[in-house]
């Protein structure tokens, strides 16, 4: 069954001992708060660690409408080219070719005006979620979810604790997936031929 959005809140207000929703739309406390905390708190949790799921390579776009032949942004910097970002962008990891740029308003400014990608983590849908960040995401909702629902300082406590637990083992279980390369420079064995 896939991950969705109604799934993950009702799993959290069971955590803290509410009634799931039936549906997303409604004016019960449960619908208010899940509806304003939700988006917040699940971008925030994506944009924390380099997700392996949620980690996206595009090719970024050069601006050249109104772009004049030198930008001076309020740093002091030149730079003579725009790139627009990903509208999905949460979090930039890198560009390609590694070159010196600055983010200013969700554009990337340089002196280099080429093809250029950018690694990134995306928002992505709860459908692509995996199990564990699935279930990190409910205790963090749950714990979220537990003053203003509940108004119980224990239970928050409780779900927060639960959410470290669950949070350090999505880390782990999501960073066993992509594993680190060993460097390969051997400068003693290489001098010996």
């Amino acid at each position: 069954m896939a991950v969705t959005k109604l799934g993950l809140i009702n799993n959290a207000l069971i955590l803290i001992g509410d009634l799931p929703l039936a549906a997303l739309s409604g004016t019960t406390r449960a619908h208010v708060v899940s509806s304003n905390l939700y988006d917040s708190t699940v971008k925030s949790e994506l944009s924390k660690h380099k997700w392996g799921f949620a980690r996206k390579v595009a090719e970024l776009v050069l601006d050249v409408e109104g772009v004049p032949s030198v930008t001076v942004d309020p740093t002091g910097d030149e730079w003579s080219a725009r790139y627009a970002l990903p509208a999905n962008l949460l979090q930039l990891i890198k560009v390609d070719p590694s070159i010196p740029y600055q983010i200013i308003e969700n554009k990337v400014f340089t002196n280099y005006d080429n093809t250029l990608y950018c690694d990134y983590i995306a928002d992505v849908a709860e459908s692509l979620f995996p199990w564990y960040f699935a279930k990190m995401i409910e205790y963090r909702l749950a714990m979220d979810f537990a003053p203003a629902l509940r108004d119980s300082a224990t239970s928050m406590q409780l779900m927060a604790q639960q959410y470290e637990n669950a949070s350090r083992m999505a880390r782990f279980t999501d960073s066993q997936q992509h594993p680190i390369t060993p460097i390969q420079d051997r400068p003693f064995i290489d001098a010996r031929r």
